[in-house]
């Protein structure tokens, strides 16, 4: 693997600079028919938040299907939270959408404040999974919903992938690997789907309604 295309790569966890600005442009472009087809799987609550929303494509794509709908964002990237609000400026601009740096497990929102919460490329770079998956459950409301969709998927990566993950020291979790830490945060009704020619995973979940 070339140099530069590591240095590239390695913005993928945390984008800053100029590799980072051309690492979120290109995951803006590169990730649209994973989001699309990870957001087929839901049915979308009045109040939605993105964890690790890079560059704020995917909530772009929300703010014009649900126009009515209360978006937020989050990331850990300055450079990224910078990105996603010059896409969506109209957005937020008029009060609809909200971005702020922050990321699981330490996220800045209230108990129960949204009915859905997705995620997409972003759970191969959390510290501890299952803390983050837990602290994505405690913002949601009861009944609410959580998808994460990856395309890095284990046990049905290439070899370029492979390296990725091995240079970034990433978390590449088997489908049987995802649901086990989706339900050992917590989570219920957890429905799984892969598209194994492409490589992709989806998986949904419901937060319950009432405490265990």
């Amino acid at each position: 693997m070339e140099k530069d295309y590591l240095n590239l790569i390695r913005n993928a966890a945390f984008p800053e600079g100029d590799l980072g600005a051309e690492m979120i442009e290109g995951m803006n472009r590169g990730h649209s028919d994973l989001t699309d087809w990870g957001f087929s799987h839901v049915k979308f609550g009045n109040r939605i938040l993105d964890v690790g929303c890079g560059g704020g494509a995917a909530l772009a794509k929300l703010a014009i299907q649900f126009p009515n709908a209360h978006l937020a964002g989050c990331d850990i990237s300055p450079l990224a939270v910078e990105s996603a609000q010059k896409i969506n400026e109209q957005a937020v601009a008029a009060g609809r959408m909200e971005l702020k740096l922050s990321g699981v497990p330490h996220l800045d929102y209230p108990d129960n404040s949204f009915d859905t919460v997705y995620s997409v490329e972003s759970l191969y770079f959390w510290q501890d999974a299952v803390a983050g998956l837990k602290d994505i459950l405690r913002v949601l409301a009861p009944g609410g919903t959580f998808m994460t969709v990856l395309e890095m998927v284990g046990g049905n990566m290439s070899d370029h992938h492979e390296e990725i993950a091995k240079e970034l020291n990433m978390f590449c979790p088997t489908p049987e690997e995802l649901g086990q830490i989706v339900q050992h945060a917590g989570f219920i009704d957890i429905s799984l789907d892969e598209d194994r020619e492409k490589g992709w995973i989806c998986i949904t979940a419901k937060k319950p309604w009432f405490e265990a």
